[in-house]
């Protein structure tokens, strides 16, 4: 189960950039997006509970199983990062920055181990 939606996850995001919804990435800017930092720390604990909390309103209070549930609430949280990376591209000064969105498919994979975890 966590590796199909996983797989679902990562194949969206081959696809965007693959379709060219991901636009050009500005390497000249890239001094000021570390690896490790609160803006880090920020994607990683929004992508963790906002799968956490999808996946507990649509498991928990409605009639969708576990499984999809799950696939569910991966899918939404990485479109929401892919959306804000794309948004943050078109702002004067601002990157796309797969540092970020690699952080946040991060926090979605320790929200689904969570998840078995606690299941």
């Amino acid at each position: 189960m966590i590796k199909k939606g996983i797989a679902i996850i990562l194949l969206s995001f081959i696809l965007n950039v693959a379709f060219g919804a991901v636009p050009e990435i500005n390497q000249s800017k890239r001094s000021n997006d570390p690896w490790f930092g609160l803006d880090k720390l920020k994607h990683l604990s929004s992508s963790f509970v906002l799968t956490t909390t999808a996946y507990y309103i649509q498991a928990k209070m409605t009639d969708i199983s576990n499984a999809k549930s799950l696939t569910n609430a991966g899918m939404v949280t990485i479109s929401l990062g892919l959306g804000k990376e794309i948004s943050d591209s078109r702002k004067p000064g601002g990157i796309f920055s797969l540092r970020d969105l690699t952080v946040n498919i991060a926090g979605i994979g320790l929200a689904f181990l969570f998840i078995q975890a606690i299941e």
